[in-house]
């Protein structure tokens, strides 16, 4: 019981720096925070990238190299920073567009004929050697998936360019998670419509068993 309500104190935590990451977010970038305050766009919109930077030297058997990363890294922000006050809301777009486009591709490579789609792993991980109507689902879901993050970066990016900020900021920061997990909910309503008899696991339990199918020797030549 206490593991459990460690881990549901940990989501809740996770869940409430994400919303109030959000919130901060929209307030640099489409209030009048975006010019009084600059260096708060500008600080909160590298926050994810430094927040990354930092973990990775801290986990890396190179400390040192990655320390040196760092300091150079710091220095380029100190030369540019009076740039990036000026187009913070630039970092916000690229990395938000980024981040679909680069999920899109993690999908649409396991798409291509010498690779098994990315739910299918999944699937594969949790239940076993796939039936050929499971497999078949997992391949178009897969194809799913990359066109729904193509669909978001997309959206952002014609937001940006050519709407305005303010509508930009309300997408990125309080539509498209929720999009997300309504992406979750069809999907698992469509499965339990075209699999009825597929044995039922959580998401968390895909998560799971995938990272440790991953994890054994020869998994990756397994996987093909």
């Amino acid at each position: 019981m206490s593991l459990t309500l460690v881990q549901a104190a940990r989501w809740m935590g996770i869940a409430g720096l994400g919303v109030g990451y959000s919130a901060l977010a929209y307030y640099s970038s489409a209030t009048s925070a975006a010019t009084t305050l600059p260096s708060l766009g500008v600080s909160v919109s590298l926050a994810p990238t430094l927040a990354i930077l930092l973990w990775l030297t801290w986990r890396s058997p190179r400390r040192l190299a990655m320390l040196a990363v760092c300091a150079g890294v710091g220095a380029l922000l100190w030369v540019f920073w009076g740039a990036l006050e000026r187009n913070f809301n630039w970092v916000y777009f690229l990395q938000h567009a980024g981040t679909n486009l680069m999920l899109a591709a993690v999908f649409g490579v396991t798409l291509t004929r010498d690779r098994q789609p990315l739910c299918s792993r999944f699937a594969e991980a949790v239940h076993g050697t796939l039936a050929p109507e499971v497999a078949r689902y997992t391949r178009q879901i897969t194809w799913a998936w990359m066109l729904f993050f193509l669909a978001i970066s997309l959206v952002s990016s014609l937001l940006f360019l050519f709407v305005g900020i303010e509508a930009w900021s309300v997408f990125a920061n309080f539509l498209s998670f929720p999009l997300v997990l309504l992406m979750f909910v069809v999907e698992y309503g469509v499965r339990l419509r075209r699999l009825p008899n597929l044995e039922k696991h959580s998401f968390m339990d895909g998560i799971r068993a995938w990272k440790n199918a991953a994890s054994q020797p020869g998994a990756s030549s397994a996987s093909r």
